[in-house]
């Protein structure tokens, strides 16, 4: 199957705030989770009043969805676990069944309220604490940005995974990729020069507020090609 082509003619959008792109779409690498998580925006988005929230039963029933997930439930479970450990899904426990809000700020309210017993559901609602991540060895994560290994580059980051915690060298993958930079000389040189600088810029910050960390004698080597 292939898709057509957006159609000519008076279409309904739905709007999707910037930062969806910046900053969650980069930690969704699973197929899954992506799936689940913009579908179940788009679900929320169409329900009235407020918190609007999907539950497992709903998405579980939608056609579209469990199409993309090739009809299997595990698939299902799956996305939505990943999603909910990047923090993409918030989701409330009740009677055996799932909740899952989009994390914005209404899902957010509606938490809180939830886990102080203040929205009038049933007592056994609780907010499920998210999954742990786990943060992608310096391998997978050169993969996933840059490319297929080889024995050079595979020492280079034996090296670097010696030398620098995991969170800093996801931060200079995750700059490195919004700056379209897909290089491991560029990679490094972010860590160099926080280094060198003792310096580490964190990161978690909406992308368009964030400036190149490579400066001096090493912006020009580090520049995206």
């Amino acid at each position: 199957m292939r898709f057509a082509g957006v159609p000519s003619g008076r279409l309904e959008f739905t709007a999707v705030p910037n930062v969806i792109f910046s900053e969650l779409l980069p930690l969704l690498d699973d197929a899954a989770a992506l799936q689940v998580t913009l579908r179940l925006f788009y679900l929320a988005s169409q329900k009235k009043g407020a918190p609007r929230f999907v539950t497992y039963d709903e998405l579980r029933a939608d056609e579209t969805l469990m199409r993309a997930l090739a009809y299997q439930p595990q698939n299902l479970k799956s996305g939505l676990e990943k999603a909910t450990a990047h923090g993409a899904l918030l989701r409330v426990e009740t009677d055996g069944a799932a909740w899952y809000f989009f994390n914005a700020p209404e899902g957010r309210k509606a938490l809180e309220k939830i886990a102080r017993g203040e929205w009038g559901v049933k007592e056994n609602a609780r907010v499920a604490k998210p999954p742990a991540v786990e943060t992608p060895n310096i391998y997978k994560l050169y993969e996933q940005h840059i490319g297929p290994l080889n024995p050079l580059i595979a020492e280079e980051l034996k090296e670097a995974e010696q030398d620098y915690p995991p969170e800093i060298i996801l931060d200079a993958f995750r700059i490195a990729a919004e700056n379209n930079a897909r290089s491991w000389r560029y990679v490094n040189k972010i860590l160099m020069d926080w280094a060198r600088r003792n310096k580490y810029e964190k990161t978690r910050r909406p992308a368009t507020k964030r400036r190149p960390v490579v400066t001096g004698k090493l912006a020009d080597v580090a520049k995206p090609k």
